[in-house]
């Protein structure tokens, strides 16, 4: 015979390892959804997924419309894992990506509107800097592409979906990203600057602010001594590149400063 007190324990220990096996509960989602621009015919299967694995899917009963906000309306469910919970949710309509994503918190009923374009897209975590520039590339793609081929505006080339490349020359550089054997392409004129040296940098400090504006006005007015022509700091701070700091340095620097300009002082 097993002893009361060991049969309780064991009761315990089951009752705790049951509770820690709840399940979380699931994140609901409703709204409207369309395809360029259309709304999604019925019969349309949308598909939540966290990371690469699908956690949710419903299919369309009418068009254009997933789900509702009455009591007894069916939503799209998505039931992650414990180590989801904050992450990302992404949504395919009919395979294709929609743009709009959320974010994994059990237990919440939100209204999303879901919207596929299809299309070539893309980002880039810089945009400018001085030489070497290294930039990460993100396709944002819409429409489920396989395939991918961008060029980077300096003869490089990459059939990476988000391929990560170095500027090694100064240059203004336009970015193209074609997808599925050229079916889509997007392309951002002069969309990488790249320069020699943090021009504007007049102090050497790595940073552009008006600190430099005023040092450049005191190098103007004798107030401190201008660098060599032949120095660093001179080819830095000679932002209309004439061989000659003057005012009109100072003043490209403070425009660059309240976002007139660009890295290359270029008008914005």
């Amino acid at each position: 015979m097993i002893p009361v007190r060991r049969i309780s324990l064991i009761l315990l220990i089951a009752l705790i390892g049951t509770a820690s096996a709840v399940p979380l509960l699931p994140a609901e989602f409703w709204g409207s959804v369309t395809i360029d621009g259309n709304p999604a015919p019925a019969g349309t299967v949308i598909t939540a997924r966290i990371g690469n694995h699908d956690t949710g899917s419903l299919t369309l009963e009418s068009a254009g419309v997933y789900g509702g906000d009455a009591l007894f309306d069916k939503r799209l469910l998505v039931n992650g894992e414990d180590d989801d919970v904050g992450k990302t949710i992404t949504f395919f309509v009919g395979g294709a990506r929609a743009t709009r994503t959320a974010v994994y918190t059990p237990g919440t009923s939100t209204h999303l509107d879901l919207v596929v374009t299809s299309g070539a897209g893309f980002s880039a975590d810089s945009t400018s800097g001085v030489v070497p520039l290294t930039v990460r590339f993100t396709d944002e793609s819409t429409g489920d592409p396989k395939s991918w081929a961008w060029s980077f505006g300096d003869g490089g080339t990459s059939t990476d979906q988000n391929p990560v490349y170095t500027y090694r020359t100064p240059g203004n550089y336009t970015v193209a990203l074609s997808v599925d054997d050229g079916l889509s392409t997007a392309t951002k004129p002069d969309y990488i600057k790249v320069t020699p040296v943090l021009l504007g940098d007049a102090n050497d400090d790595g940073k552009v602010n008006q600190a430099d504006t005023l040092l450049v006005l005191q190098e103007v007015v004798g107030l401190k001594d201008m660098p060599g022509p032949d120095t660093e700091e001179f080819r830095k701070t000679d932002v209309h590149t004439n061989g000659v700091i003057e005012v009109g340095d100072a003043l490209f620097i403070a425009q660059y400063n309240v976002g007139l300009r660009d890295l290359w002082f270029a008008l914005l």
